[in-house]
C-alpha cells in the first residue's frame, strides 16, 4: 500500500510541475536590411512584429547603403570594417552606432553568422539597390554565403521596390540586379519581388511614395509596400 501511495505521489507531483512550468518563449525574428529597413519600412515592420513577439524576440538591423557583400564579410574585411563603422536602426531606435551589436563576433567569422548564432526561427533579408553595378557571379557569392549560414530556418527575402518611374535607366539596372538575386536565392527563401511589373507600372508612378531623392520610400510608400509583405511575415 505504501509503495502504491509513493508511486501515486510521484506521478501527481510530476503532473503538477508540468502544468505550472513556464511556457516556452515564442520564436525570435532576425531581420537585416539596407536604408529602407533603417528608414520607414523597418519601423512599420517592427511595429507589426510587436503584435506577435515581445521586444526581446525581435532583432532588426538596418544600415543605409549596405548590401549582402557587407553582411557576409568578416569584420576585418574592408566591407566588414565599413559596416562596423556605420549608424543605423536597431528595432525601434534609429541612427545609432551599431558596431558593438553587429560586429561583436570573432574576427574571422562572418558578421551575419554572429547575428544568426541563436538560429532564430524566422529570418528576413531586405536588399537590392546597393548591389547595382556588380556582376551576377559576385552577387550570387555574397547571397549564397548568407543563405548557407541558415540552419533549419524559415526565411523571407524582400527585394526593394523601384525608384520613381522617371529614373528609367537606374530602374532598368535595378531590375537586372534583381534577376541576379533571384538566381542566387532560388527556392531557399520566400521572395517578395519589389521590382515586379505591377510595382513598376503602378507603385513607381505615385510621387507620394518617395522622398525628395525619388529613391527612398516615404512613410506613404513604406506603408503601401508593407501591404505586399504583411501576409508573409511571421505571426
Amino acid at each position: 500500500m505504501n509503495k502504491l501511495l509513493t508511486v501515486f505521489l510521484i506521478l501527481f507531483i510530476g503532473s503538477c510541475s508540468s502544468v505550472i512550468r513556464t511556457p516556452a518563449s515564442k520564436p525570435s525574428v532576425l531581420y537585416i536590411g539596407d536604408s529602407q529597413t533603417a528608414g520607414a519600412l523597418g519601423g512599420i515592420i517592427h511595429q507589426h512584429l510587436l503584435k506577435s513577439f515581445n521586444e526581446k524576440e525581435i532583432f532588426i538591423y538596418g544600415i543605409g547603403s549596405s548590401s549582402p557583400r557587407h553582411w557576409s564579410a568578416t569584420k576585418n574585411d574592408k566591407n566588414g570594417e565599413w559596416l562596423c563603422s556605420r549608424k543605423g536602426r536597431f528595432n525601434g531606435t534609429t541612427n545609432i552606432p551599431l558596431g558593438k551589436k553587429v560586429c561583436a563576433g570573432e574576427d574571422q567569422s562572418m558578421i551575419f553568422s554572429h547575428l544568426n548564432r541563436e538560429k532564430s526561427e524566422f529570418v528576413i533579408f531586405q536588399f537590392l539597390g546597393n548591389s547595382m553595378g556588380f556582376n551576377g557571379a559576385y552577387i550570387s557569392e555574397k547571397i549564397t554565403r548568407l543563405l548557407n549560414d541558415l540552419g533549419n530556418q524559415d526565411c523571407l527575402f524582400i527585394t526593394s521596390p523601384p525608384y520613381y518611374y522617371t529614373l528609367k535607366d537606374k530602374n532598368a539596372l535595378r531590375k537586372e540586379t534583381e534577376s541576379y538575386f533571384l538566381e542566387a536565392i532560388k527556392d531557399r527563401c520566400k521572395v517578395i519581388r519589389g521590382m515586379s511589373d505591377d510595382n513598376y507600372k503602378i507603385f513607381s508612378k505615385n510621387r507620394e511614395n518617395y522622398l525628395n531623392d525619388l529613391i527612398h520610400l516615404s512613410s506613404t510608400g513604406a506603408t503601401a509596400f508593407f501591404k505586399q509583405i504583411e501576409d508573409y511575415l511571421p505571426k
